[in-house]
């Protein structure tokens, strides 16, 4: 059975989890990686230690993060990297000053440096040793939770059906097959990959008997990504002025930037894998992965 205190701790987690989702199928800047893709549990990375007055006992225990994180890293065959950020405990709000965050045991406070958009990385180890590590914070109660999100390797222009189908298979395989059932919550259900860009001006490519062939592909409105920094930029307000108290004033009176052209794919089309994406020029096209809600199975 799993840790009383992680199923508690870790509502949190589920409710991020939930929102990521929803977003992906209905509708963070780029992060820094939160793990290494591919890297195993016996490589994992030492960190020095620090002193804290951060107490164990009121923490999330770690073991389950780690297995999932091993579980991603070496039976996710590369194709993703999970990244990991606080978020305010409610819209509106800052984030805490001066956030400390830590690995802790009984014998040392291993420090995990979060950065000033509240991202952070989390290392592996090997099941024994994080059995009796707990995952510490000095925010208090209820003013943070931590996002936890799968992005992918491939850079779009590398994109064919068969990768789809790969991320599709494995992220399926990962949760239903290798995590065990009280983690599965944790872990989305991918259902394919989403693809965002300035301009909806996508197709995918390949060659069938010597002609080369092109498939558009239609944005689809009920999409939106994911990564709300992307967005379109706000245009500037009429008559507004380049003094930064006119420009303060203007984006409070501006609606929210229009969120950009998405579409999907999930594998099950019937276009054959060497059929690649081709982005359009300067799109600044990201990928993510399209998910379902994620209830436990």
């Amino acid at each position: 059975m799993p840790h009383p205190g992680f199923l508690r701790a870790t509502a949190l987690l589920a409710s991020a989890f939930t929102i990521t989702a929803a977003m992906a199928q209905t509708a963070s800047g780029p992060t820094a990686d939160a793990v290494a893709a591919s890297s195993p549990a016996s490589d994992a990375t030492t960190l020095p230690t620090v002193q804290s007055d951060m107490r164990r006992g009121v923490s999330i225990p770690y073991k389950q993060l780690n297995q999932i994180l091993t579980v991603l890293r070496t039976e996710g065959e590369g194709l993703f990297v999970s990244r990991f950020r606080l978020t305010p405990g409610q819209k509106g709000q800052a984030l805490p000053p001066q956030i400390r965050m830590a690995l802790m045991d009984d014998e040392r406070t291993l420090p995990i440096p979060v950065d000033a958009e509240g991202r952070f990385e989390l290392p592996t180890f090997p099941a024994s040793e994080a059995s009796s590590m707990e995952l510490a914070s000095n925010v208090p109660k209820g003013s943070t939770a931590i996002r936890l999100s799968i992005d992918l390797t491939t850079p779009p222009e590398q994109l064919d059906m068969a990768v789809v189908r790969r991320v599709v298979k494995v992220g399926q395989r990962v949760r239903t097959e290798l995590l065990p059932w009280y983690l599965r919550w944790l872990f989305p259900q991918i259902d394919g990959v989403m693809v965002c860009s300035d301009r909806p001006d996508w197709s995918l490519d390949w060659r069938e008997g010597g002609q080369l062939m092109t498939l558009p592909l239609s944005a689809e409105p009920e999409l939106r990504e994911p990564d709300a920094s992307l967005a379109h930029p706000r245009k500037p307000a009429a008559g507004a002025s380049a003094s930064a108290s006119a420009s303060a004033s203007a984006s409070a009176t501006e609606p929210e930037r229009p969120a950009r052209s998405c579409t999907s794919l999930t594998g099950q089309e019937r276009w054959p894998d060497a059929a690649r994406l081709q982005p359009p020029a300067g799109g600044n096209t990201k990928l993510y992965v399209k998910l379902r809600s994620t209830r436990a199975s």
